[in-house]
């Protein structure tokens, strides 16, 4: 092999930058910025900044445009006990993972002031007042103009943010996307009005969503003949055979076509995966989604007008290596920054998160 010309290797050197020195200088300019606040992105052992992805933990939502909140229940859930231990995982994973998205180039922590509100405070071990607790949370952060991402535990924490987020919008009854393996609208089950297997049924008897703005994508299983109230009220169910053989592209179109323009909560239960993909769940099924549709089905939702935002159902107790973790983490990051490109469009400029 020949050697390199001088003049090559010469223009190769001037390349050579120092590892926080890139020519893009927005990227300088905000790892100088959360540097300077004493926050780490690397896979140091100890994060001075411990909220999810590192964003700051704030009490105070003066000027927050998203609140992130963990919701550690697992009282209503109907299979594997672990979820609430959840976002206590998430929490963890999430440190190592951004600050830039890699499809869109955006930095989160730019575009929006964004902070870990904690987790839901919890007055009762009781299930029915713990929903009361989270409403109260997010109705507060819904009046407070912040848009929303829990993280479960169950899905019944679904209903106290929908719950919550309806009374701060006038009662008003929001559009739903739900990437799910169930629909979650059966009866009442061991005498929980609300529970896991009920949420949005009883999400829809309570006017917190819309059933005709409401669209179920992934569903199958052995439980499909519980959910006639999804057919009955006017939900669209999408299911995972339907999005293999149509394709993600189909999907988007016709959730657009179903939700429109007006204010929609997207909803997503890891169990919407294959358990090829997802294990760590409370209720896993064969034969769903794939990871990378999920996130596609995330990144195509980006001109709608999502105020909240969940994931839901991760059990680190059946995730010994952490696998599962890596990827559900992975696609709270997509929906965090679904919030972040939706409210940055909202606001019309930059209103970066202080540290």
């Amino acid at each position: 092999m020949p050697k390199l010309s001088p003049e090559k290797l010469a223009h190769y050197k001037t390349l050579d930058r120092p590892a926080f020195d890139f020519e893009d200088e927005s990227i300088n300019d905000f790892f100088a910025r959360s540097s300077a606040a004493g926050v780490r992105f690397d896979n140091a052992g100890f994060f001075p900044q411990s909220g999810f992805f590192q964003a700051p933990h704030k009490s105070d939502l003066t000027d927050v445009d998203i609140a992130i909140v963990g919701s550690p229940l697992d009282l209503g859930a109907i299979g594997l006990a672990g979820g609430r231990h959840g976002p206590e995982a998430i929490r963890k994973w999430s440190h190592v993972m951004g600050p830039f998205h890699d499809d869109s180039g955006n930095i989160p922590f730019q575009q929006c002031h964004i902070a870990d509100y904690g987790d839901v405070p919890w007055s009762a071990t009781d299930l029915q007042v713990r929903l009361e607790d989270i409403a109260t949370v997010f109705q507060t952060l819904g009046e407070a103009g912040c848009a929303t991402l829990n993280c479960g535990g169950e899905h019944t924490t679904a209903y106290g943010v929908l719950k919550g987020l309806s009374k701060a919008n006038n009662d008003e009854a929001f559009g739903l996307i739900h990437i799910d393996a169930h629909c979650d609208t059966m009866a009442s089950w061991g005498g929980d009005a609300v529970n896991d297997g009920s949420v949005f049924r009883q999400a829809v008897l309570q006017g917190f969503i819309d059933p005709e703005r409401t669209v179920q994508i992934g569903i199958r299983g052995r439980s499909n003949f519980l959910w006639d109230f999804s057919k009955e009220s006017g939900m669209t169910i999408i299911t995972a055979d339907e999005v293999f053989e149509k394709g993600v592209p189909y999907v988007l179109d016709k959730a657009k076509e179903i939700v429109g323009l007006d204010k929609t909560y997207f909803s997503f239960d890891v169990d919407g995966l294959c358990s090829t993909e997802m294990m760590a769940t409370t209720g896993p099924e064969p034969f769903g989604l794939t990871p990378r549709q999920v996130r596609d089905m995330i990144l195509g939702s980006y001109d709608l007008n999502i105020i909240g935002a969940d994931m839901v159902e991760f059990n680190p107790a059946r995730d010994p290596s952490g696998a599962f973790a890596n990827v559900a983490t992975g696609l709270y990051w997509e929906l965090l920054n679904l919030l972040t490109n939706v409210r940055r469009r909202q606001n019309g400029k930059d209103n970066p998160t202080q540290w």
